[in-house]
């Protein structure tokens, strides 16, 4: 059945220019300043981990960008120019840019797409600037931009704030994109949509998500932006539960919030930062997780192809959790997410199955299928129950045929070969994380 908000859209939404910036290829792989420092990031921190992201191994996997979020802002001048807060970066963000880029890493900056921002205060949301901004962007040498929307609302009640609704929130959108590319510099963008929730399956009824209207269309979506908010709520550094959610939620947010055969190479479903091997000592929520929980949380938003945007604190990460750096520089995790042919994963089977009324709590286990280059198939294995269990993909779920090898990421080895399935005891808020191939 055709969606007639869909078709609306389609028919109000006219003369867009597409996205122009040939990135986003593969989903970015970066380190965030937000899960680390809140709103209280500096100069000397930032770059203190850009130097760790080097010396621990995760720029050699693949991780390139260093993404400055909320705080760096103090308002505007006289002629409408962003103002940086010269207290927590003295020599600007344009020298910023220059280290990093002569360090081998690119940079990423934050700004909101309303006139409010999360944290800045009144005036340094970019509406009303967007060509003004997008140029002061280009000009400090960003190569990231994240685009928050903490201003959803009625402008006419409010100015600063922007409608939610599909066409006007989408012509926003659009607007800023499109000041981005009158720069003529690339710069990979990465917006935080807004939707109500339906309140049908694990989406609370009617509370505000982060993620794109129903009634986008798929080309719509890739004409807009290089990867696109999904969640119930901001990431808590925490498996399930809570005022905030957990890692959980956000997964299945992916799963209901959004389609996941949306995602392609230049633009992607974005399951948000991680929380992997914070252990609750960040600036967000959440008491913290396990070892085995942090590989499953890394392991389902890579599978996912979702950007692996790392939020702990590279500096001490080697010395305090080195078996969960370990986890991070698994070149295996990271090969099934950057893998070239980008196709999108999808819910191979959920126990208990999808329905109306079912809640993040009740779902105990999920398979999760993403086809790879070379005819391979990456399969995850999810348990989400409070014991171990013995799950099972078989070739018909996966729509495989014949003898298959296995390669075990996890472990990072061969794992012989099967023949019409492939099982696994799987312990609690764990993963068992293979590629299939044919022989």
């Amino acid at each position: 059945m055709v969606n007639p908000c869909a078709v609306l859209v389609g028919l109000l939404i006219t003369g867009s220019i597409a996205l122009d910036n040939g990135l986003g290829r593969t989903p970015p792989l970066a380190w965030s300043s937000w899960n680390c420092f809140a709103l209280n990031s500096n100069e000397d921190g930032v770059l203190a981990n850009a130097r760790a992201l080097i010396s621990t191994g995760l720029h050699n996997v693949g991780f390139e960008y260093i993404n400055i979020d909320a705080g760096y802002l103090a308002g505007r001048d006289s002629a409408g120019r962003l103002i940086v807060n010269s207290d927590r970066y003295p020599s600007g963000i344009r020298h910023l840019a220059d280290t990093l880029h002569s360090m081998g890493l690119k940079l990423g900056v934050y700004t909101d797409l309303s006139g409010r921002t999360c944290g800045n205060g009144p005036g340094t949301g970019s509406k009303g600037h967007y060509e003004m901004d997008a140029q002061t962007f280009a000009d400090w040498g960003a190569d990231y931009l994240k685009v928050d929307f903490c201003g959803p609302g009625n402008a006419s009640v409010d100015p600063r704030c922007i409608s939610v609704d599909p066409v006007p929130q989408y012509s926003a959108w659009a607007s800023l994109r499109d000041a981005l590319n009158k720069t003529g510099r690339p710069m990979y963008y990465s917006i935080c949509p807004h939707t109500p929730g339906d309140g049908i399956g694990t989406e609370a009824p009617w509370k505000m998500l982060y993620a794109p209207p129903v009634a986008w269309t798929r080309d719509q979506r890739h004409e807009l932006a290089n990867s696109l908010l999904v969640e119930y709520a901001n990431t808590a550094d925490q498996w399930i539960g809570g005022p905030e959610g957990g890692v959980m939620e956000n997964l299945d947010s992916m799963l209901h919030a959004t389609r996941l055969d949306y995602s392609a190479p230049g633009s992607w479903n974005d399951a948000d930062m991680l929380q992997v091997c914070n252990y609750g000592q960040g600036k967000t929520p959440g008491p913290g997780m396990t070892l085995s929980e942090y590989r499953a949380h890394y392991s389902a938003w890579a599978i996912l192809g979702s950007p692996l945007i790392l939020g702990v604190d590279l500096t001490t990460l080697a010395s305090n959790h080195s078996d969960c750096l370990q986890v991070l520089l698994n070149r295996d995790i990271v090969a099934v997410n950057q893998d070239p042919m980008g196709a999108p994963s999808r819910l191979v089977w959920q126990h208990p199955p999808m329905s109306p009324n079912i809640s993040s709590y009740q779902i105990t286990a999920q398979a999760l299928a993403r086809p790879l280059s070379g005819g391979r198939t990456a399969l995850l294995l999810l348990n989400r129950a409070n014991s171990t269990q013995n799950l099972t993909a078989t070739w018909t779920e996966l729509g495989l045929t014949g003898h298959q090898s296995v390669y075990d990421v996890i472990g990072r080895k061969a794992g012989g070969t099967q023949g019409s399935n492939y099982s696994a005891m799987v312990p609690s808020h764990d993963v068992a994380f293979v590629i299939l191939a044919p022989l």
